[in-house]
């Protein structure tokens, strides 16, 4: 009986100091793991700051490589996409901020509700990679991972024929999009999308916009084939 009253005495004088040190291990595997805390919620209704030129928002032109100058110096906003009612892209529905969007988030898919020309964009949050057979296409293919309160977007597979902005940005079917988004409290969001596109750019860019919630709903939109406003614009650049 004695030597049961000693083990217990012990086990419990052992317990009780490498108990904090436990306790110390799992807070810390915590806090290096962000992954273990749930995703921050950013669903609602969001709207970025209208940015009809992202040069204005990074300070210069882009980093041209040849080709893209000429290509931009060329540009007019009469040739805009959306002027023949074709999708806006999915960085660009974002600066569209005279139109709010929606997100809808799940543990799996991590959705936006675009007021402009009422699209959507599937951003995949289960793990999955990008094809290997990827067609182009007006939004890409976007898979998402969680890197603590920050949401990390890889964007590839664009079609060509949207701009970055209404200004005449334009990209080729290279583009890569690398967007972060951050919750910094519960009615802003921190934006930051990197532009790399080899054809067009000579190093990769970025711009960082904010993104406040909006007491509001998402309207109907519609632009189609009996589009009216295109015949009235006048070509700027020669």
């Amino acid at each position: 009986m004695k030597n049961y009253f000693r083990i217990s005495i012990a086990c419990s004088a052992i317990l009780f100091l490498v108990l904090p040190f436990v306790m110390a291990c799992g807070s810390r595997a915590a806090q290096e793991n962000p992954q273990a805390a749930p995703p921050p919620d950013l669903n609602g209704v969001w709207s970025a700051p209208f940015t009809p030129d992202i040069s204005k928002t990074l300070g210069h032109q882009p980093p041209f490589t040849t080709y893209g100058a000429a290509r931009f110096a060329k540009e007019d906003e009469i040739d805009d996409p959306l002027t023949k009612c074709l999708p806006i892209g999915p960085a660009r529905g974002i600066q569209a901020g005279i139109m709010p969007f929606q997100i809808v988030q799940t543990p799996s898919v991590f959705t936006i509700l675009f007021e402009n020309q009422h699209t959507f964009r599937i951003i995949h949050t289960d793990g999955r990679s990008h094809p290997k057979d990827l067609d182009a296409t007006w939004f890409g293919d976007s898979i998402g991972k969680w890197d603590g309160d920050t949401l990390v977007v890889d964007t590839v597979g664009l079609d060509d024929r949207t701009w970055l902005d209404t200004a005449g940005h334009e990209h080729s079917d290279q583009l890569h999009l690398v967007e972060r988004f951050q919750k910094v409290d519960n009615n802003t969001i921190k934006w930051t999308v990197t532009f790399e596109d080899a054809k067009y750019f000579t190093e990769p860019w970025s711009i960082t916009l904010p993104i406040t919630r909006q007491n509001t709903e998402i309207m109907s939109y519609s632009c189609e084939e009996n589009e009216k406003d295109r015949a009235h614009l006048r070509r700027a650049k020669k």
